[in-house]
């Protein structure tokens, strides 16, 4: 590839990366191609946006890191939490996306559903609930479609945990 080429790709590239503190409340889409480094609350409506999952509830917990809650279309409510280096929610270099499960499946019975879908973490949090969580890795870049593959990834799994947890006995053991 010649020299001219070479830092015309590198000019590409860049010209689609936004510098980590660039203001991007002003966006309603964002190309497939933009590189995903950190994410802000501004980034996760995005991501409900291209989802097509309606708001719900957004904020940051206690060290500032930027979380949504969204419900999909076929009614699934999940939320999408940052996971932050840096102090007061900043540097977020990861997403976990999280759907929780009334259900009174077995430890063991949960574990068995966990080992067949690697792309995803299934544990029991109490008797009666059932947590399910995909975590994407951002600290070297992601594509905001790569991102949001991973997104509707999560969606499809849940569909069939949720099809797999139905199975189990809902009423509590007499």
């Amino acid at each position: 590839m010649g020299v001219l080429k070479q830092v015309m790709c590198a000019g590409i590239v860049l010209a689609m990366c936004v510098p980590a503190h660039a203001d991007v409340s002003a966006e309603t889409e964002r190309s497939s191609y933009f590189l995903v480094h950190s994410v802000t609350l501004d980034d996760l409506q995005l991501l409900l946006n291209d989802l097509g999952a309606t708001f719900m509830a957004a904020g940051e917990n206690a060290e500032g890191e930027p979380f949504i809650f969204g419900q999909m279309p076929n009614g699934l409510t999940f939320g999408a939490y940052t996971v932050c280096a840096g102090a007061d929610g900043r540097d977020c270099r990861g997403v976990e996306f999280m759907a929780v499960y009334s259900s009174r499946a077995s430890v063991a019975e949960v574990m068995d559903i966990d080992r067949d879908y690697a792309a995803i973490s299934l544990y029991k949090a109490d008797d009666n609930t059932v947590h399910v969580s995909r975590y994407v890795i951002l600290d070297n870049g992601v594509t905001w479609a790569n991102l949001i593959e991973n997104a509707n990834v999560f969606h499809l799994l849940c569909g069939k945990v949720s099809e797999r947890l139905q199975a189990f006995p809902q009423d509590a053991p007499q």
